[in-house]
């Protein structure tokens, strides 16, 4: 993807004129200056512009005393302006200026947002609704869209990054262990392995395996549950041959489940638990006949009482008889002749009485004595019946197992429930089985093209004269730890360690260099065609002051070695390949380095030295207005 720098723009705080840094198109553009002076934070100004949620930029100096960067650039030719308000807190500022015909303003003014700025960079880099992350982890979700954001990676090498001896790409600008998932899932797209149809096949395929995982793991579930459950089967068999409940004969698990459940479907109590049924039937029966006795006990002792009170009051009027035969004896008044008859009358009454309850006395007694017989019946039946509490414990235990059986059932058939709603898995491996057919076959493809990766890195290898004793060496591309080592010709392992900075340093230069040539020769459209390299003379320059140049010769041999391969990059795609590309070089090495060699892609944009810098005197605002 054709993509250039114009400038670099800052607007201060104080209302001074804009800082402006203009950039080429097809050169090495250099900023060279020493230590403190603003030229490694372009670098963080370029992907702050470039929408990083986070800023990287410093505070001290730059950020205090800057209102807005603006970067202006310029893809598939046309030309682009993104400025963005300067971050707080490290946090990047929402506000945002976007013009997609290069315009630039003379004072910025939010006019646009965050996210449709990101989509219309995502059409610029060819990055559709359909490009997703093929598979997730840790920090990106699979499936999730990828971002214009991840293929910067291959942008830029910082100070940082540029000697390290394992580390080959700039993770520490961003949020690194994000990028390191995110170079992961990118890469064999970068460099042509994959295409977007298998990045979308292998989408799927991805989410159909981890679905088919979810439906095994759920039948390993369930089938540990159903071999406990005929485990159990047979145990409640046993218990409810045990009770008497169902026949004594060897059953099958399924045989022993339908069984069981036809027990439970068929259950009456009466049928259920005679015995227990018939001890609390003749023990109703018995209090029934205890209420009568007591009821007829009570009745006759009373009626003995009446009686007796009856005999009690004939006696008392017995006189009255004697009374009535001597009448005449008496003093004859008419009074006396009616309370005399009344009494007699009584009297017969009572005695009348009295021999009448003879027969109801007699009736009551034999009634209590059958009853009593009954009682001692119903006796004699309970004592053939079990009626200790162990017994009754027992005969008790057959509901409770009832309950339990009913339960483990239900268990089991839900779980059968479970098993009837999940996904047919022969559909799925079906699924699968024709989007393989669908992705190439990568793994030749795969071996082809990092061969040819390597080639064009080893082109690199060979032009450079600063390796030293591996100048014959063959590059190796390590695919896991995406870098790059060097291999004895006609072995197979590649070295772990080339010793100094230096031969790490240009390590990271042929990789970058081999990388973009092979991006271009492929049409790669997600990468952008320029790369920021942060002082490869940095294994040099360790421990020399601010103004002084390499004192050894060896050194500065190499540096201009490194300047002399970044300039043949230039001229091999500019003339081999008839396409544009542009580097940004930020060097602590004098201009002479690179005119002494005739350099000529070489361009300087500015030097940071004699109080030059990135954030002139004039734009610093003073302690109490930053206040």
């Amino acid at each position: 993807m054709k993509f250039h720098i114009k400038k670099i723009i800052l607007w201060f705080k104080n209302d001074s004129k804009p800082r402006e840094l203009v950039f080429k198109p097809n050169k090495v553009n250099v900023i060279t200056g020493g230590s403190g002076t603003g030229k490694t934070s372009l670098l963080s100004i370029l992907d702050y512009c470039m929408l990083s949620t986070k800023a990287n930029i410093t505070e001290e100096i730059i950020n205090e005393n800057v209102l807005w960067y603006g970067l202006d650039f310029k893809i598939n030719d046309k030309d682009f302006v993104i400025i963005r308000k300067h971050p707080i807190n490290n946090i990047g500022s929402k506000e945002i200026y976007f013009s997609s015909d290069g315009t630039i303003p003379n004072t910025p003014e939010q006019n646009n947002d965050i996210k449709s700025v990101k989509t219309a960079l995502e059409q610029e880099f060819g990055i559709d609704e359909n490009l997703k992350i093929p598979f997730g982890g840790k920090y990106i979700t699979g499936g999730s869209k990828i971002s214009y954001r991840y293929f910067l990676l291959f942008n830029t090498l910082s100070e940082d990054t540029i000697a390290h001896t394992n580390t080959f790409f700039d993770y520490h600008l961003y949020e690194r262990d994000k990028y390191i998932e995110a170079l992961a899932r990118i890469f064999y797209l970068a460099i042509g392995v994959d295409d977007v149809e298998n990045v979308l096949a292998k989408e799927r395929i991805d989410k159909l395996e981890r679905e088919l995982l979810k439906i095994e793991k759920k039948k390993k579930a369930i089938d540990k549950e159903e071999k406990l459950f005929g485990e159990k089967i047979i145990e409640l068999v046993g218990k409810a041959q045990e009770y008497d409940l169902i026949e004594r004969k060897l059953f099958t698990i399924e045989e022993g489940e339908k069984r069981l459940s036809n027990l439970i479907n068929d259950f009456k109590t009466a049928n259920y638990s005679s015995n227990m049924q018939m001890v609390d039937d003749l023990n109703k029966n018995k209090r029934s006949l205890f209420r009568k006795l007591r009821n007829l006990e009570r009745f006759d002792s009373e009626y003995i009482d009446y009686k007796k009170n009856l005999r009690n009051n004939y006696d008392s009027l017995r006189p009255i008889e004697y009374l009535q035969e001597n009448f005449n004896e008496l003093i004859p008044t008419i009074e006396l002749k009616t309370f005399l008859s009344t009494l007699e009358a009584s009297l017969r009454n009572i005695k009348t009485e009295v021999s009448k309850r003879k027969t109801l006395s007699t009736n009551v007694k034999s009634e209590i004595s059958v009853i009593r017989k009954k009682v001692q019946n119903i006796d004699a039946e309970l004592s053939k019946l079990p009626t200790t509490t162990k017994d009754y414990k027992d005969e008790a235990q057959k509901f409770i197992f009832i309950g339990e059986l009913k339960s483990q059932l239900d268990f089991y058939k839900d779980k059968w429930n479970i098993d009837d709603e999940i996904s047919d898995t022969s559909n799925i491996s079906v699924e699968i089985d024709e989007l393989k057919k669908i992705i190439s076959n990568t793994n030749d493809k795969r071996r082809i093209i990092i061969n040819e990766l390597e080639s064009k890195i080893q082109r690199y290898f060979d032009l450079s004269e600063s390796m030293g004793v591996y100048q014959n060496y063959k590059v190796f591309f390590d695919t896991k730890e995406k870098n790059l080592k060097v291999r004895k010709p006609k072995e197979q392992l590649a070295q772990q360690t080339i010793g100094s900075k230096s031969n790490y340093m240009f390590l990271h230069l042929f990789m970058f260099l081999g990388l973009h040539e092979h991006f271009i020769d492929i049409e790669q459209s997600y990468i952008p065609q320029f790369l920021v390299l942060d002082q490869p003379s940095q294994p040099y320059y360790e421990g020399i002051k601010e103004n002084e140049e390499l004192t050894k010769d060896d050194d500065k041999g190499k540096l201009q070695d490194a300047f002399s391969l970044i300039n043949s990059f230039i001229n091999i795609i500019n003339k081999e390949y008839e396409t544009d590309f542009q580097i940004i070089l930020l060097e602590h090495a004098p201009q002479k380095y690179w005119t002494e060699k005739k350099l000529e892609n070489f361009h300087l944009v500015e030097k940071f030295r004699d109080g030059n810098a990135l954030i002139p005197p004039s734009a610093m605002i003073e302690p109490d207005e930053s206040a």
